[in-house]
């Protein structure tokens, strides 16, 4: 059988295992599974939306860099390339070039294995305003830094939107702007810029 038939310059082998995703802004993402490896990159697909050019750190569960079998390691890569899926249960699929395993000193590092601001999974209704438009949604989590908000209606990557949350303390309520910085199916995550 031919090992390489794609012809290409880093012989991918196939590999299928459970990663962990994770920068400072999507914080820790599931989900996401991969598929093959090269000396230099790998492919996974995953339903959360990222950028090429993103720095992420991927967690291998069984990694195939490991001199064992079953050993869970930490990398720092780059999206090369993404591309919509028709045919998968995912909804994306994702290039990475890998830089090296994350060292220890990375790992102290917000955003990998911690938060910068810790989230909290809470279900709380709000109202967003998007293009002139008010609509109604849930929290799933919430930091000092950002919140998840549950909605079909979708906001692209990169818009500022205004959130109204409902504080518990009195009736009062924070009036917030953000940007979103990542999507899926279920909704959108944005990140605090001010407030108004």
């Amino acid at each position: 059988m031919k090992s390489n038939p794609e012809n290409r310059v880093k012989t991918r082998f196939e590999h299928e295992c459970s990663i962990t995703l994770e920068n400072s802004e999507i914080g820790l993402q599931r989900g996401a599974r991969m598929y093959n490896y090269s000396d230099f990159g790998l492919y996974f697909e995953a339903d959360i939306q990222l950028q090429p050019k993103t720095e992420i750190r991927i967690g291998i569960s069984n990694s195939p860099f490991a001199p064992e079998p079953d050993q869970y390691e930490n990398f720092r890569g780059i999206i090369k390339w993404r591309k919509e899926l028709k045919h998968s249960a995912y909804y994306y699929g994702y290039g990475v070039k890998l830089f090296g395993e994350v060292s220890e000193e990375d790992k102290s590092e917000p955003g990998v294995g911690s938060r910068k601001h810790p989230r909290k999974a809470c279900s709380i209704p709000l109202k967003y305003e998007y293009e002139n438009t008010i609509f109604h949604a849930t929290t799933e989590n919430v930091s000092r830094g950002g919140v998840f908000i549950k909605s079909r209606d979708t906001v692209p990557v990169g818009q500022t939107i205004k959130v109204e949350i409902p504080l518990s303390k009195k009736g009062k309520i924070a009036r917030l702007t953000g940007k979103v910085m990542r999507t899926n199916p279920q909704g959108f995550g944005i990140q605090f810029i001010s407030s108004r």
